[in-house]
């Protein structure tokens, strides 16, 4: 019978109705009734699809697909596929059903990803990469990350307009707006006009319907990832800056603040300061005027310079919008690694308004107004009375103790214990195969193949050692996820992809490749913990992410190699968003994986 069957697969995996329901997010009482027997689905219907898919992934994640076939005396079947059809067969007394598609639970609408409808109106408009790329002046790469799903533009809104107007334009000079309608699943009469057409195939290709917090998350990343040290602006010499005849102690309005803060940062800078301490949670419109920013980076970049550390409480009001836009305005000066940001767990007052800026015993810039006046009439004071800064100070710790860190700033590369502090799974994001994957001989070999000094050699072993262990100590616990992109066959065999030691610039040869790669088949084997989910292209060139429920760490490859170290909760949950996404659609069951790596071998 179907449910005796069924009952004893639960057993051969060890899990119960309740479990694999969980696991498969549906109701417990369905699986229930099929254990009864009170229901049986029709053969080749969605539903034992569904329920066959589920024990599958089960079976897969749990490190059980062993004892499952096993049970169903398919041992030597070498697919995911078979495996599940020899199941259906089973599970239905050896009566030949009906197969359907094993390949989702679910039927997937056409072109419902981004990537699915960028590559479908590509192909329509018969635009490679390369034009495409030229065209909106992107790099190839970025294309190839649109269409395989591993980027999306909405980091970036021009980028988005300038994909749409590119299409429609070569649409348009094809005569192929018509097509584009039906690809739309738009009526072409209802494409009349250029507005029109814009609109519709802007909402269509970037589905504005589903709102999330992937953009928000790739816009930070990308930020770390493209930054330069070099200024794209010149700043203004700090000594035409700083003047000496003003002796103001109270100021009015954004302009009076302005120039309060020209004049706390001067004399924090010819004092000889070492720390200031920085908050406001007023509007930021007195920042927005072009010169004052200038003259303002230009005294902050000689602060940092001149080893000055700035402890900054952002006052981002726990909206993950409001957390990236204020790291990423501060990126330059979080590279120098000067800077403590923090933020404030309490919600900032909607009646008054504070600005504290304080250099401890020598002066501070304080301001507290109603909120909505600053810019016009607000009253900010410049004291330097030691009574003062002493009750400012005060002010400035009471503040401190409802505060977290936002990011910390390492460039150890024993960084990384951070993330697998805990009892959270584990997630790495990188741009080639990990160093912590691959055996000590075939690393050995690579090092002596490259005539790599003895002290370095120990060094590098010695590193790779360290979160080797990390890792497997974390695989014992919970989980560790590398989401790592597999070698283009023309980069390996001409000698183009990367080892994964940062500090020296060595390549795999076609062997030390397939040698890691057996290693990755045999690391996830042997542990049920592991996943490797093998992805065509790295979403980010000179950025590794290591993430858990409570800490991202966000590591530039490039100089200056400098890790961010990221704690907020909800900055973490973004990125496991992100993460999430990708796993998705790059979740291969260990059969298919092993099948999809092999050709490396």
């Amino acid at each position: 019978m179907f449910s005796e069957k069924l009952n004893q697969i639960l057993l051969s995996i060890d899990t119960s109705a309740a479990d694999l329901a969980r696991f498969i997010s549906i109701d417990p009482s369905g699986i229930s009734r099929l254990l009864t027997g009170n229901r049986i689905p029709r053969r080749g219907g969605s539903s034992i699809i569904n329920l066959v898919n589920g024990i599958y992934s089960y079976a897969d994640n749990h490190g059980k697909i062993q004892e499952l076939c096993s049970l169903l005396s398919c041992s030597e079947v070498k697919s995911a596929e078979e495996i599940k059809q020899k199941m259906i067969f089973w599970l239905y007394e050896g009566e030949e059903p009906r197969f359907g598609n094993f390949t989702n639970g679910t039927v997937r609408a056409p072109y419902k990803k981004f990537g699915e409808k960028l590559d479908a109106a590509m192909e329509l408009a018969g635009l490679s990469n390369v034009r495409f790329g030229k065209l909106i002046n992107l790099d190839t790469s970025y294309i190839s990350r649109f269409r395989n799903g591993l980027r999306s533009p909405k980091s970036n809104p021009q980028t988005m307009n300038n994909i749409c107007q590119v299409l429609i334009d070569r649409l348009t000079d094809l005569n192929k707006i018509g097509q584009l309608g039906a690809l739309m699943g738009v009526n072409p009469d209802t494409l009349s006009d250029d507005e029109m057409i814009f609109s519709k195939f802007h909402d269509w290709l970037y589905d504005q319907s589903d709102p999330d917090n992937i953009p928000i998350v790739e816009n930070l990343i990308e930020n770390i990832d493209e930054f330069r040290p070099d200024l794209s602006v010149t700043l203004p010499d700090v000594n035409s800056i700083i003047t000496s005849d003003d002796n103001n102690q109270v100021y009015y309005g954004s302009d009076g603040l302005q120039k309060a803060v020209i004049r706390f940062l001067g004399t924090a800078l010819n004092s000889g300061a070492k720390e200031l301490f920085l908050y406001s949670d007023q509007s930021m419109d007195w920042m927005t005027d072009q010169t004052f920013i200038y003259k303002w980076a230009a005294l902050m970049f000689e602060c940092v310079k001149q080893g000055v550390r700035i402890k900054i409480i952002h006052n981002v009001d726990r909206k993950l919008n409001e957390m990236v836009s204020a790291i990423s305005s501060w990126l330059p000066l979080y590279m120098s690694g000067m800077i403590e940001s923090f933020y404030c767990k309490k919600q900032k007052n909607n009646r008054f308004s504070k600005t504290l800026f304080l250099c401890p015993d020598l002066v501070c810039v304080s301001g507290s107004n109603a909120v909505g006046i600053e810019n016009s009439s607000g009253i900010f004071r410049y004291d330097t009375d030691q009574t003062i800064l002493n009750y400012q100070k005060d002010v400035f710790d009471s503040l401190f103790t409802d505060c977290k860190p936002l990011v910390r700033i390492s460039t150890g590369t024993e960084i990384e214990s951070q993330v697998h502090a805990g009892n959270s799974g584990v997630t790495v994001m990188g741009t080639t195969l990990s160093l912590v994957t691959m055996n000590e001989k075939t690393l050995n070999g690579i090092l002596l193949r490259n005539n790599i000094p003895e002290k370095q050699v120990q060094s590098i072993l010695s590193a790779r050692d360290f979160h080797r262990q990390l890792y497997f100590e974390k695989i014992k616990k919970t989980f560790v996820h590398e989401i790592m992109p597999v070698a283009d066959d023309n980069q390996l065999f001409e000698g183009k992809i990367r080892v994964d030691i940062p500090e020296v610039p060595l390549t795999y040869t076609p062997q030390e490749y397939a040698d890691h790669i057996r290693e990755i088949m045999r690391i996830s084997d042997s542990y049920i913990n592991y996943r490797f989910f093998a992805i065509p292209d790295a979403p980010f060139s000179n950025t590794k992410i290591s993430f858990s429920d409570n800490t991202v760490i966000v590591t530039r490859l490039k100089p200056p190699n400098i890790s961010f170290i990221i704690s907020h909760p909800a900055i973490c949950e973004a990125f496991s968003a992100y993460a999430e996404n990708i796993k998705k659609i790059y979740n291969h069951d260990k059969l298919t994986l092993n099948q999809l790596l092999k050709r490396y071998l």
